[in-house]
Order: structure tokens, then C-alpha cells, then sequence
């Protein structure tokens, strides 16, 4: 069973959920989670996890935002965005928003499967995280006005990672604790973080066979054997 059945049947199992996002949620977030707000019904949105390899491993990318005057100014976050009503599902709107910020051909992304929603009180949005697989090395092209840089991670690298957290401080409110996972020297936190922690989840746990083979990856044995 090559790597990619695998976490498919694995994603078609109960998910983690609310358990897994717990690991890495900031202390200022409600869990479990609530869908209130003042701003009305929360809009829908998807973002993609883009697995692909690279040359010793499968990669993943994540977006550094421009900072402007928003809720996500700066973060880095996977590539992804609200639903438009010419979208007919969350995976189409997750390979739209992925060729728009990442600037690739995404009709060569095969469909994994699709792990739990989360809740974004700051921004108010609903989102639906998919996990797909690209054959072949990737090449960006990101969109300058919605991507300040690409970051290319290793997947394995996320896999073991000691629970770290860190200080957040906003101007008109109390400071918060958020883990994180370090991603070439760069912080991945929030609702991004909360993302992983469940498909890392599911790795370990569902797949450990192809998860090991993840971290004794070196570039005599990838992309080939994986």
C-alpha cells in the first residue's frame, strides 16, 4: 500500500477533531469550540495541504502574508481562502485560492481527503482544511499582493516536534500563549498550527509505517520510495 492509499483510508476514519486542535490552541481561544460571533453567520473558506516531493522528502508550503491592516497581517498560514459562489465544493475552492497565491498548475493534485473544520473568531470564517499530493517538484510563482514568501517545509520535520509556546501581545488586549511548530526558524501557530496537529495526528497514529519511512527519508531513498 503505497503512502498515498494509506492516509487516504485513514482520512475516511473518525478524525481527531477538537482533541488533536486542542494540543495546539492559544490560551485565549474557546474550546470547545463556538461558532458565536457578533458579525453575523460565519462565512465558509478552505485551505490546502499541499504534499509534494522534494529532494529528500515530501514537502509542504506555507504563505507568509504581506502585513497590512487585517486580522491575519504577517502569519504564515497554508494557502487558501473564503468560498465563491463559483466554487462548487471546498476542494475546488482550495485549488483556486492554491493556484492563485502559489501561482501553480493544479490540475496534477490528486484528492486525499479532508480533515476537520475549525472556527476563526478574529476573522470570522469557517474553514475546511483538504490534504492533496502532487507527483512531480513544484515550482511558485506566488501572487505579491497575497503572498510575502513561500516556505518550503519538510513534513517530517513537523512529525516530532517538542510542544513549544510563545508570548503573543496585541495593543488592546490581554497577551496570549500560543504553541507553535518551528518551520525553518519561522513560528506556525493558531488556527494553521491546530491544522497540523491533526494530520500529524493522523500520521503517527494511523499510518506509523509510512511515518517512520517520513523520518529516515534522506536524498539517496526520496522521492522514490515515498
Amino acid at each position: 500500500m503505497s503512502w498515498q492509499t494509506a492516509l487516504r483510508k485513514a482520512l475516511q476514519e473518525p478524525l481527531p477533531g477538537t482533541r488533536a486542535h486542542a494540543k495546539m490552541a492559544p490560551s485565549a481561544r474557546p474550546l470547545p469550540p463556538t461558532y458565536f460571533s457578533e458579525r453575523g453567520r460565519p462565512r465558509q473558506s478552505s485551505v490546502l495541504i499541499l504534499l509534494y516531493p522534494g529532494q529528500d522528502g515530501l514537502y509542504i508550503p506555507f504563505i507568509q502574508r504581506p502585513v497590512y491592516e487585517g486580522p491575519h497581517s504577517g502569519q504564515i498560514s497554508l494557502p487558501g481562502g473564503k468560498c465563491e459562489p463559483c466554487d462548487p465544493n471546498h476542494w475546488d475552492t482550495a485549488l483556486r485560492e492554491t493556484r492563485e497565491e502559489l501561482g501553480i498548475d493544479t490540475r496534477g493534485v490528486q484528492y486525499l481527503g479532508t480533515l476537520s473544520e475549525i472556527f476563526i473568531p478574529y476573522s470570522n470564517f469557517i474553514v475546511v482544511p483538504q490534504v492533496g499530493f502532487h507527483k512531480d517538484t513544484l515550482h511558485f510563482q506566488p501572487d505579491p499582493y497575497e503572498v510575502n514568501e513561500v516556505l518550503e517545509v519538510k513534513a517530517a520535520a513537523l512529525l516530532d516536534q517538542p510542544r513549544r509556546t510563545k508570548t503573543i501581545e496585541y495593543p488592546a488586549a490581554p497577551p496570549i500563549e500560543a504553541p507553535y511548530y518551528d518551520a525553518n526558524g519561522r513560528h506556525i501557530w493558531g488556527a494553521t498550527a491546530m491544522i497540523l496537529s491533526e494530520l500529524i495526528e493522523i500520521f503517527n497514529q494511523r499510518t506509523p509505517y509510512w511515518a517512520n519511512a517520513l523520518r529516515s527519508c534522506n536524498a539517496r531513498s526520496a522521492p522514490e520510495s515515498l
